[in-house]
C-alpha cells in the first residue's frame, strides 16, 4: 500500500473560469456590434478584451487543473497540508488516535490526538509549536486537519482511513 492522496476542491479557480468566459462572451459582443454597425472604437476595445481575457482564460484553466493535495495519509504518518496553519508531517509514532470534530465556524476538522504533546512540540518549528498552544489555550485539540473542502469523500471516510493506517502503523511496529 502506497499514499493516499486526499485533493481540495478548488471552488476559487472554477468561480473565476465562470466569471472569465462570462467577460470573454461579453467581449466577442462587444466585437461583433463594433463590426455590425461599424463603430471602430468597439471594434478595437472588443478585440483587445477578447485576446486579453482569451488569455486570462487559459492561464486560470491551466491553475484550475492543478491538483492541490489536501492530505496525504503515508505508510509512515500524514502530510497535512489543509490551511495555511497546516502541520506538515505527523508521524503515527506521536499520535494517539484521530477524532472528527466540529469547529466554531461550522467546518469539519479532523483532530489529531498525540500521545505525548510536548515530545511533539519539540520536534515542530516555533511556529507552528504556538499554533499547538495556541490550540490548546482555546480549548480546541492541538493539532486539527482541516478536511471540509476535501474532493470526493466525507469527514467519516477520511477518519476510517486514518484509523486504519493508525492501527496498521501499531501492529506493525509496536
Amino acid at each position: 500500500m502506497g499514499e493516499i492522496i486526499i485533493e481540495e476542491v478548488n471552488y476559487k479557480s472554477y468561480a473565476i473560469t465562470f466569471t472569465n468566459i462570462v467577460l470573454l462572451m461579453a467581449s466577442i459582443t462587444l466585437t461583433i456590434i463594433g463590426v455590425i454597425q461599424d463603430k471602430k472604437g468597439y471594434l478595437v476595445v472588443g478585440i483587445l478584451a477578447s485576446m486579453f481575457l482569451f488569455l486570462t482564460f487559459v492561464v486560470v484553466r491551466i491553475k484550475a487543473s492543478n491538483i492541490k493535495r489536501l492530505l496525504t495519509i503515508t505508510m509512515d504518518g500524514i502530510i497535512d497540508n489543509s490551511s495555511t496553519s497546516s502541520m506538515g508531517f505527523i508521524s503515527y509514532n506521536d499520535i494517539k488516535e484521530f477524532k472528527i470534530i466540529t469547529l466554531s465556524n461550522n467546518k469539519n476538522a479532523i483532530a489529531v490526538i498525540p500521545k505525548n504533546l510536548d515530545a511533539l512540540m519539540s520536534k515542530m518549528n516555533p511556529a507552528k509549536r504556538r499554533q499547538i498552544k495556541r490550540n490548546v489555550h482555546l480549548n480546541l485539540p492541538p493539532i486539527a486537519v482541516m478536511v471540509d473542502r476535501a474532493k470526493d469523500m466525507e469527514p467519516e471516510d477520511i477518519l476510517s482511513l486514518l484509523q486504519k493506517r493508525l492501527s496498521d502503523y501499531s501492529r506493525l511496529y509496536e
